[in-house]
């Protein structure tokens, strides 16, 4: 039986800005040193009225900056005259992200909420900004090294367990299945995959007869798929640990036979035809708008001078099916549009 999934109520964090700021930390941006070359910074903030917080994403090519970027620009309302600046590099890349923020410190940035790309490159440097005064908080993935750093994100434990649970339900308690992971290059997937290899003991009538490394690369983790169907046509599922086997893949062309069904995550349009058509039973999501809106209230609130709360914010697990998959793009839609919040 589907072990019922926990939701907490979100809600902003106490002391949300709303009006100037009282307390302002003053840079001292030389100190930062990016792995590029660029000029000593030609602005610095002096004055109470100047400065804002950024947010800053992987790249504008990233299939979830749009919902983040809506997110976090209807925060505007909660900041009074503390100005947003919501931007991302033209396309998923450490440099070209790492130059972005070099960029807006120059140009009197403040506060930092940055969607990380690559933990263990950017980690030094978002820790030397907040040595040096700049508020920052990491979104969607930590960096793994959070000492003086915020993070707002997905609490990937829960994700793992979901996996568990969605399947097992699918398969109706009992089964065999396989798992594709990613060996130990992400630790937001280890992370998962550790829950569910530890959630899915709890049923016993549902084997793993096999898991595989797909290290994260699209191809090879169909190619995996479709050699491990042909010695095991019989088995009854999959786990995919992120949606690596979806990118790219022509709907037109069934990945598994009907009879298997597939359990993933990340739920973005690009892989949507693939849970209205059959092709994926169940995807596992998380609320983007509150990671984001959650990100930009914590570091407004700490440059305001108040004390956090919570360091760390994290969604729980949401599983999207064909049936819930239009209230779902409700959502998405709703969290891609700019038209600023009312409440809060």
């Amino acid at each position: 039986m589907l072990l019922p999934l926990r939701f907490r109520r979100c809600v902003p964090e106490r002391g949300a800005v709303r009006g100037r700021l009282r307390l302002i930390h003053v840079l001292a941006p030389a100190a930062l040193t990016f792995p590029i070359a660029c000029s000593p910074p030609s602005r610095v903030p002096t004055s109470m009225d100047e400065g804002f917080i950024a947010v800053v994403g992987a790249g504008q090519d990233d299939p979830l900056w749009p919902a983040l970027r809506g997110s976090a620009l209807r925060q505007q309302v909660f900041l009074g005259e503390l100005p947003l600046r919501v931007e991302a590099p033209p396309i998923v890349s450490s440099h070209a992200q790492t130059q972005l923020i070099r960029k807006l410190l120059d140009e009197g940035m403040r506060g930092l909420c940055v969607q990380v790309i690559d933990p263990e490159a950017i980690a030094p440097h978002l820790k030397r900004l907040a040595n040096d005064g700049t508020v920052v908080v990491t979104m969607v993935h930590p960096t793994g090294d959070e000492a003086g750093l915020m993070h707002c994100g997905v609490d990937e434990r829960l994700v793992g367990e979901a996996f568990a649970d969605v399947i097992v339900e699918g398969l109706q308690n009992k089964g065999t299945i396989a798992v594709l992971h990613a060996g130990s290059k992400w630790k937001y997937a280890r992370e998962r995959y550790d829950a569910f290899s530890m959630r899915i003991k709890h049923y016993p009538m549902v084997k793993v007869i096999r898991e595989f490394d797909c290290a994260g690369n699209p191809r090879r983790a169909r190619e995996t798929m479709r050699r491990c169907m042909e010695r095991f046509p019989r088995l009854n599922g999959w786990i995919a640990i992120d949606n690596w086997p979806l990118r790219g893949l022509d709907t037109q062309r069934p990945l598994l036979p009907s009879s298997c069904i597939l359990v993933t995550s990340n739920p973005t349009p690009q892989v949507w035809d693939h849970l209205s058509t059959g092709g994926c039973f169940a995807m596992i999501a998380t609320d983007t708008e509150q990671i984001a809106r959650q990100a930009v209230l914590k570091c407004a609130t700490t440059l305001e001078g108040k004390m956090i709360r919570r360091r760390t914010y994290l969604t729980e697990p949401r599983p999207i099916w064909t049936s819930s998959l239009h209230a779902y793009k409700l959502d998405w839609i709703a969290w891609c549009s700019h038209r600023t919040a009312v409440g809060p």
